[in-house]
């Protein structure tokens, strides 16, 4: 496939891990997507000897999401926080909520019509910051911004992405949302 370059964001979704143990629940669409702002962490060790370098080594630590969505919905705060609406329809954050793990999966529309595919798999997210402005001379729309942290599963896998041209038929780019990219097995 020819290069191509990416010319935006779309379709946030968080899948949590299944309660039973068994994979992920199926995943749900976000709010609209603003940002996503992704940082692998990596330690870069370096082995000397004889007064030189003799070898590099590499370890991935955390990795840092930050999400600006649109707005962050009492449904999505539930999914990624961990937190209940109560009998009133209120959501009392206590010291007590547990934000669940889960998997962040987006995709970026590409300039010839293609998408790349994301999906990375093990995280979980804290409440967003807030910062609220009044309104002045002009209309400032105020959008949340969510921080993770995701690490790599038990299997090692931290992150798995995909490009589709958009023009032929692809089973993986059509099941990307519907549930949580699982390798075909090998014959």
């Amino acid at each position: 496939m020819p290069e191509s370059y990416a010319i935006g964001l779309r379709d946030l979704h968080f899948a949590p891990f299944a309660a039973d143990g068994s994979g992920y629940e199926v995943p749900v669409k976000l709010s609209s997507a603003i940002s996503a702002n992704v940082t692998p962490n990596f330690t870069i060790t370096t082995l000397y000897g004889d007064d030189r370098a003799v070898a590099v080594a590499t370890a991935l630590g955390d990795i840092d999401i930050q999400i600006n969505t649109t707005d962050l919905t009492p449904e999505d705060y539930d999914l990624i926080m961990g937190t209940t609406k109560n009998a009133d329809g209120v959501i009392e954050d206590s010291i007590d909520d547990v934000a669940p793990y889960g998997a962040l999966l987006f995709r970026l529309p590409l300039e010839n019509g293609g998408f790349k595919y994301y999906a990375y798999y093990k995280g979980k997210f804290q409440p967003p910051a807030s910062t609220h402005n009044t309104k002045g001379g002009s209309t400032e729309f105020q959008t949340p911004t969510t921080s993770g942290k995701f690490m790599p599963r038990e299997d090692g896998k931290w992150r798995a992405h995909f490009v589709h041209d958009g023009t032929t038929a692809s089973t993986v780019a059509d099941s990307w949302f519907t549930s949580v990219y699982v390798p075909t097995p090998a014959v």
